[in-house]
């Protein structure tokens, strides 16, 4: 299926982005990337790779690049499951990485950079967006509990999941592969191919298995710095050479074209709309963050039974009347909307 957004567009958007990541001085002038390159010994060329993915309209036909998956056993067409340029593991996901306190964290981190905050029991963590964008998958351990870490920059989709599979821990990686604009986990074990936004496997062996939401929460450092003053921030020593400092997909958010083909274009909000996500009484129900402002109280109907939404001191919590929260996530518009055409309730201040 191909996008609405013409190839000219295309061109001009991979042609900006190579621009800006050359004026940052990061990119090498003779990176380049052929059909059959393994993942750049350069990492800091990930700019341009998503470009010249783009430029090149690889956008058709699955393409193992690397991967060992199981392709006859799958729930999404094959021919949607795109290249996003990096091929495997040319975004490094992160395992049991280091930490530093809040006093010790990156100065890149100020104030304003917003990350997922993770809480159990004592042990509280802040992965920060300016790290996660290069690295997308961290698999950690929290309070002596596995969890996954995830983060697609092109959803905006930050997701926290229990990576038991089978009973067992798993441990993820990024495949280099998109279905919908979304990353494409995959799993060390059987390399299926894992939806982030779902939290379910699409392509491989392990098709149909989905793993459990786990609760946290996009916050500001400002937030972590006055509210969490114990937590653990993620350190910018991962192992790998990257410009912490630079954001490596340009003006992307505040536009709203998208790189890769969807599914379903859903026109009601704005594209790249943040919503925060729970899932409640088998329907899937989407809050537009900017109108949860303080002192809102949103309410919503799911299937005869009241959901309320609101923010306080930094964080949201939706949970039933009455009950206890709900753990949810957050994520652009249209990555949530793809999904949910059936199911998915939208709660908005000008209901």
């Amino acid at each position: 299926m191909r996008s609405s957004l013409g190839i000219g567009v295309l061109i001009i958007a991979a042609i900006a982005i190579a621009l800006l990541s050359r004026q940052s001085g990061i990119v090498p002038e003779n990176t380049s990337v052929s059909q059959s390159a393994a993942p750049s010994s350069t990492p800091e060329s990930l700019p341009v790779l998503r470009a010249q993915a783009r430029q090149a309209g690889r956008t058709l036909g699955y393409r193992s690049a690397g991967l060992s998956t199981n392709t006859a056993e799958h729930s999404i067409p094959l021919d949607q499951v795109l290249d996003g340029g990096p091929g495997k593991d040319g975004i490094p996901a992160l395992t049991n990485p280091k930490f530093t306190s809040i006093t010790s964290a990156d100065p890149n981190i100020t104030d304003t950079v917003e990350g997922i905050l993770v809480n159990v029991g004592s042990d509280t963590r802040f992965y920060p967006y300016n790290i996660l964008v290069w690295h997308e998958v961290v698999n950690d351990v929290v309070g002596g509990k596995p969890l996954v870490i995830t983060f697609c920059p092109l959803c905006g989709s930050a997701i926290v999941y229990d990576p038991a599979v089978n009973g067992k821990p798993e441990q993820f990686g990024v495949s280099g592969k998109l279905y919908n604009s979304n990353l494409l986990m995959y799993d060390k074990t059987t390399e299926s191919l894992w939806s982030q936004v779902e939290g379910e496997a699409v392509v491989g062996d392990l098709t149909g298995k989905k793993l459990a939401l786990y609760p946290s929460q996009v916050v500001s450092f400002k937030t972590v710095r006055a509210q969490y003053p114990q937590a653990q921030v993620l350190s910018t020593d991962t192992g790998y050479r990257r410009d912490y400092s630079f954001y490596p997909y340009g003006n992307y958010n505040s536009t709203s074209q998208l790189y890769f083909p969807i599914a379903v274009a859903d026109t009601r909000l704005p594209a790249k709309e943040i919503m925060y996500i729970v899932n409640f009484n088998k329907h899937s129900v989407a809050f537009k963050v900017r109108d949860l402002k303080p002192g809102v109280i949103a309410k919503v109907d799911v299937g005869g039974k009241p959901l309320v939404a609101a923010l306080s001191n930094g964080i949201i919590e939706a949970k039933p009347e009455g009950g206890a929260p709900l753990p949810g996530y957050t994520a652009m518009w249209f990555a949530w909307a793809v999904y949910h055409q059936k199911d998915g309730i939208v709660w908005t201040a000008a209901q």
